[in-house]
């Protein structure tokens, strides 16, 4: 079921910033025909453009995944212009900052569910009819870590990651020898445009204006260059691109960013089936650790700038010194 994507029509969700971009630009490069979606119509005019420079085919269709409607239009647009699909990424995706689970609305979670997880669903209820009738093709379906395991990100964010998981290993299962190839891409920390897609949860304790800039300090500084200390842990967009291109043409299932996380991810799925309590003492630590920092920089116990300077445990370094029989020494 390798796909050789020379010449084969892509779909990309969220094509118009960040890992859809790159990605739609890496398919392009590899001969590819591209449908770029987004709701940025500006970001997706520009991708387009780049993607003929490089001598290939290329629509553009504003679309909201979170609308069938808009997903059904999306696939129409895509056969009238290029013929066919061979090649799916549900990409598109946003993100609520973590704050205090009682802090999220109704509508911030219906705004969530309705792009990450009812996005996917959308493009697959869509799209899968067809590739079945031509008996091939390739589902790549946007995650992240924080879809593995919990406590990385926020609430809402954390669970919409683990239904894409879920819901690509239950696709992978059942197409697996109907021709079509599924992919799940599981990115750690990406240089994306994610950021932009991010909504500020306040708190509403007096001191939320220092956590939105402390927050648009940090994106912008990462957005504008990798610090030297983050580059284990931070990477941008075009690696997690090659990532999908390798996946697609080896039919890899689970495509991990950061290979260097793989075995802690592995580690700690073992602990939360082992050892659940204690996975649960550690995150909720961390979390308690963080807020105390915040508010030691507010009280100008700390220097933002030095604190942004620092380097960070790894997550492997995390685990290692809450879990020491793990062996795992980063």
């Amino acid at each position: 079921m390798a796909v050789e994507i020379r010449d084969k029509v892509a779909v990309v969700t969220g094509a118009a910033s960040g890992i859809g971009r790159a990605t739609t630009i890496a398919l392009a490069e590899a001969g590819a025909n591209i449908v770029l979606a987004d709701v940025d119509d500006a970001g997706l005019e520009e991708v387009r453009n780049e993607v003929k420079d490089r001598g290939r085919k290329a629509i553009a269709v504003h679309t909201d995944v979170s609308k069938v409607e808009d997903v059904q239009s999306l696939f129409d647009q895509s056969i009238q212009a290029l013929g066919r699909v061979d090649i799916l990424m549900n990409n598109a995706g946003v993100r609520l900052d973590d704050a205090p689970v009682d802090r999220y609305t109704l509508a911030d979670w219906r705004w969530i569910v309705g792009v990450n997880i009812w996005g996917v669903i959308n493009g697959v209820t869509v799209f899968l009819p067809h590739l079945l009738e031509r008996g091939s093709g390739h589902i790549v379906n946007t995650a992240s870590l924080a879809g593995i395991v919990g406590g990385l990100d926020s609430i809402p964010y954390t669970t919409t990651k683990f239904a894409v998981v879920a819901l690509s290993q239950g696709l992978a299962i059942q197409l697996k020898r109907r021709g079509i190839g599924v992919s799940v891409l599981v990115p750690g920390v990406v240089v994306t445009g994610m950021g932009n897609n991010s909504r500020f949860i306040p708190f509403e304790d007096g001191l939320d204006d220092a956590r939105r800039m402390i927050r648009d300090s940090v994106v912008n500084a990462i957005s504008q260059e990798i610090p030297e200390q983050a580059k284990d842990a931070v990477i941008p967009a075009e690696q997690a691109a090659a990532a999908v291109v390798r996946a697609i043409r080896e039919n890899i299932f689970m495509v991990h960013t950061h290979e260097a996380q793989r075995d802690v991810m592995e580690q700690l799925a073992a602990l939360q089936v082992k050892n659940p309590e204690a996975v649960v003492d550690m995150w909720a630590e961390l979390k308690a650790q963080a807020e105390q920092s915040f508010l030691d920089l507010m009280s100008g116990k700390l220097d933002l700038q030095a604190e942004m300077a620092k380097t960070r445990p790894t997550l492997q370094e995390t685990v290692a010194a809450y879990f020491p029989e793990t062996g795992n020494s980063g």
